[in-house]
């Protein structure tokens, strides 16, 4: 909607930097709206430029700006007109790097009703693509009614009919969304919705030889036409039996997509030539029960989710046989049925005022079945996880918690030819830690290990995949002192110890192979002074790797960085809001030349 709908009525002009490594990203842009008595203008303009230095530097900008005024003429009438100007710009030799659209278009919105509002709109329009310049008209209708009471049922509804007719090509949008409410009861009410949308867009592709010559044409025109149906329904019950909350959600939806060209010459021997579409066909539900009382919260949710998608070529006449089969045969490949189902269960219970304990369980189940003879990617997978924590206030000040997890993960491909890639993949985490908060330090810390064991079902026949373990301890805090009424010391800190090895399962046995440790580290000396907040510190991060040769273990590699970092946040008359962060790195690699790069990133918020 974009006649009808409100204008933000928030001024902001933002402007962002990064800087990660070669990659350069600038994102600026400003809102501005205001009213003077019976006449509204807003501006708002968005400006994205990305810039990748490396052995082909590579620019790319985006610019999008739009301009909106409109006069009231009374409470029911008023009069405007829109302007919109949008330009990408690309040094990749892309399909299509340059292109720009321009267009001017004059609306009214009128108000009949109480409830109901109408936006007939007519402009002209500039569209640009590789080297073409279309012109043509676009004309139009937006509709919408909310809180309309019928009956028993409160109704809200949105319309909209858009055509572009940029000669030779052509643009539109239809439109239509209607929502019903009907409230039983306070906390009981069913929402039904039905959706229906249609969207065509036409573009420009280079053109082969052929069809160049036969047509006269420097470039062809794609068509990408997608048209949806959707048909929700929502049934909610708060308070069930006083203690319950019951939550379903049924959805079916209808998708098809259909890709055509404008220009085909039944010269071109090849099946890239011939139109596609697709049909999707989803259904989906998902329920939910939840229960809630002074000590004890959970919820129960189950999904499922059932989708059937199918490919398929259009002839057209002239063409060899031979060719539209291979395509058809290509489409047919990518047919697919999934089922996918979950159920989830999540619950929390207060032992005491200080004890607490909680538990979730999470079971899904996919099966992917792909209906083309040539296909082998048919598979089953299974996934189960299980989490259960304790948490104990010690006193006002710490909290310690234990928290262990497991997960199970099956996954089962049908036909003999992807089989080696069957395999069992099982998980266990055990993290324990507390989280201190006093007066003058705050502190959180934890310590966790875990282990991944990956088994393939038929290694020992003729896969070349070989079971693996990985292994990891992590030992985590961040801690935060304060040194006076407006310094504080933070410090960031993790270190982690990995293993890799070659997995026997049979003996629950492994070789080592491979060991990796991290480490990071990065104090900061923070000051807070006049609304605004200074930091000054170090980053040092360190990764190595280690073979095992034999017994011993010895270093392969390692990657050191360590530097000053910084950050600056001031937020000035309490509206203007700057921001800088970075850090510059000196940079040791084993057997390479010593670096050196900075990071950083700026941000200006200014909310006038």
């Amino acid at each position: 909607m974009e006649f009808l709908r409100p204008t933000s009525k928030y001024n902001l002009l933002s402007s962002k930097l990064d800087k990660q490594l070669n990659t350069y990203y600038l994102n600026s842009g400003f809102t501005f709206s205001t009213r003077i008595s019976d006449l509204f203008f807003g501006a708002n303009e968005d400006y994205k430029s990305s810039y990748i230095r490396g052995i082909e530097k590579t620019v790319r900008d985006e610019h999008h700006f739009s301009m909106n005024i409109n006069y009231e003429l009374s409470n029911k009438i008023s009069v405007g007109v829109v302007g919109n100007n949008s330009i990408l710009s690309d040094s990749r030799t892309l399909e299509i790097n340059q292109s720009s659209i321009s267009n001017l278009i004059l609306f009214s919105r009128l108000q009949p009703l109480k409830d109901l509002s109408l936006a007939p709109f007519s402009g002209y329009s500039n569209n640009r693509q590789i080297g073409e310049n279309d012109y043509g008209f676009v004309y139009g209708f937006e509709a919408g009614g909310e809180n309309i009471n019928l009956a028993d049922f409160q109704f809200e509804t949105d319309l909209k009919f858009k055509n572009e007719d940029i000669s030779p090509r052509k643009n539109l949008l239809r439109y239509l969304n209607l929502n019903a409410i009907n409230y039983f009861d306070r906390n009981i009410f069913n929402n039904f919705n039905i959706k229906y949308y249609q969207a065509r867009k036409d573009f420009y592709i280079n053109a082969d030889s052929i069809t160049s010559a036969q047509f006269s044409i420097k470039n062809n025109i794609q068509s990408r036409t997608e048209t949806g149906y959707l048909l929700q329904n929502r049934f909610f019950f708060d308070e069930f039996l006083d203690f319950l909350i019951f939550d379903a959600t049924g959805k079916v939806s209808f998708r098809n997509i259909e890709r055509s060209l404008k220009y085909k010459s039944a010269n071109v021997q090849s099946a890239s030539i011939f139109d596609s579409q697709i049909d999707e066909l989803k259904l989906e539900l998902d329920a939910s029960l939840g229960y809630r009382s002074r000590k004890f919260n959970s919820s129960l949710r189950f999904t499922m989710n059932e989708k059937d998608e199918k490919h398929k070529a259009i002839r057209f006449q002239g063409i060899n046989e031979a060719f539209f089969n291979q395509r058809e045969e290509s489409e047919q490949q990518k047919n697919n049925t999934s089922n996918y189902a979950t159920l989830s269960f999540d619950g929390d219970l207060s032992l005491s005022e200080i004890d607490k304990i909680t538990l979730s369980v999470y079971q899904s189940k996919l099966k992917y079945d792909t209906p083309s003879s040539l296909n082998d990617d048919d598979r089953d997978e299974i996934l189960s996880i299980a989490r259960f924590g304790y948490y104990r206030k010690l006193n006002p000040f710490f909290t310690a918690f234990v928290n262990a997890e497991a997960s199970y993960a099956h996954t089962v491909y049908i036909f003999a030819s992807r089989s080696s890639n069957n395999n069992i993949n099982r998980t266990i985490r055990l993290k324990t830690g507390g989280e201190y908060s006093g007066t003058k330090i705050s502190s959180y810390n934890s310590f966790e290990v875990s282990a991944n064991y990956t088994v393939y079902d038929f290694e020992d026949l003729t896969s070349p995949l070989k079971s693996y373990s990985f292994r990891q301890f992590t030992a985590f805090d961040s801690t935060s002192a304060k040194i006076s009424s407006n310094t504080t010391l933070f410090v960031f800190a993790y270190i982690k110890l990995s293993e890799q090895g070659i997995l026997n399962w049979g003996s629950f046995s492994e070789k080592p192979t491979r060991a990796l440790r991290e480490i990071f580290i990065e104090p900061r000396f923070i000051v807070y002074k006049f609304s605004s907040s200074f930091s000054l510190g170090v980053r040092y991060f360190s990764l190595g790797t280690f073979n095992y040769k034999g017994k011993d273990l010895n270093l392969d590699s390692e990657y050191r960085s360590i530097g000053p970092t910084t950050a600056i946040q001031s937020r000035l008359f309490r509206k203007l809001l700057i921001s800088f962060t970075g850090y510059y790195e000196f940079i040791t690699f084993t057997n390479s030349n010593s670096k050196q790069q900075a990071t950083m990133n700026f941000a200006i918020s200014w909310n006038f």
